[in-house]
């Protein structure tokens, strides 16, 4: 299509649509390939090409005033859609040489992490154990008083004094760490499955070693909620949520796509499968970010692949 096409149609303000359907389905068109490709293959540069000259003309067209100003709006927000300047492959893992330690070289901060062939990454939160506490007879009155309370309850152990078993530690999450440089504005895609209705996972990028910057966090379906995909950012006063949405649940053992996205000026998009559920603006962070995080607390999530993308 040329400029000069593209410009009569931004100056009359109105859009030619090419007739589709049974009719047009027919053998009556070949595929089209752009120049310099293989046939059936779109060439991203000739896109990103057709992309920055039709952009030129809607800023033309808005300047000019020469077009209604929701049809140049409809123009950029379409536009928008298949724009992607994170050009730069920061860190891809698909986990098909059965190991996550090198090439990426990832880090268990702590869980539990492991691939299976076939599927992908896999974690658990590990629980700390149950602690426990003797008396050899050794104590004050209050201590005394206290223990006997103990025995009643719980029964007294064969030399005469308590034993007092606490709950088990809370499990911490399992958290899976990549360092890497990631520029402020960047993409993050991962296909994944969820295969229970507990816990929630989280995709992360972060500045430092306390873990400071943004989560896309998923909770799958528990009880009488549902299931939810918030945004968090984390700060050193505290974790606090940008957006948040309920979904339908994803488990269904089957892969599901996720795209998160961080612009220039800090708007952010996530999506799933396609369809864009959160969306907001948040400039907290303007560094370049660390490192990018899996993190585990009580989900059954395995990881097919998982891919970020940066700006130069």
């Amino acid at each position: 299509m040329s400029k000069p096409f593209l410009r009569a149609a931004l100056m009359a303000g109105t859009v030619f649509l090419l007739p589709f359907g049974s009719q047009a389905a027919e053998t009556r068109y070949g595929t089209w390939a752009p120049p310099g490709s293989s046939q059936g293959t779109t060439s991203s540069a000739s896109a990103q090409n057709l992309l920055n000259d039709l952009k030129a003309l809607v800023d033309e067209a808005e300047k000019a005033r020469a077009a209604d100003r929701l049809f140049l709006k409809d123009l950029r927000d379409l536009m928008a859609r298949y724009e992607r300047p994170w050009t730069e492959r920061i860190l891809f893992d698909d986990f098909h040489d059965g190991e996550f330690k090198t090439n990426p070289a990832w880090s268990v901060s702590s869980g539990e992490f492991w691939v299976e062939q076939g599927y992908g990454l896999r974690s658990k939160a590990v629980a700390g154990a149950a602690t426990s506490s003797s008396n050899d007879g050794n104590m004050s009155k209050e201590q005394l008083a206290i223990s006997i309370l103990g025995a009643v309850l719980q029964g007294a152990n064969k030399n005469g004094g308590t034993t007092t078993t606490t709950a088990p530690a809370k499990a911490e999450p399992a958290v899976l760490r990549a360092r890497t440089r990631i520029s402020n504005a960047f993409a993050i895609a991962s296909d994944f499955s969820s295969w229970k209705d507990e816990g929630s996972y989280a995709f992360a990028v972060s500045q430092g070693d306390k873990g400071a910057g943004y989560r896309v966090i998923y909770s799958p379906k528990q009880a009488a909620r549902g299931a939810t995909m918030e945004l968090v950012r984390v700060t050193s006063r505290g974790q606090g949520t940008i957006d948040k949405v309920s979904l339908n649940t994803l488990e269904d053992q089957k892969p599901h796509s996720l795209d998160w996205t961080r612009a220039k000026d800090g708007s952010m998009t996530v999506s799933i499968d396609g369809k864009k559920i959160l969306s907001a603006r948040d400039a907290s962070f303007r560094d370049p970010f660390d490192a990018v995080q899996l993190m585990n607390t009580g989900a059954d999530i395995i990881v097919k692949s998982i891919e970020v993308l940066g700006m130069k």
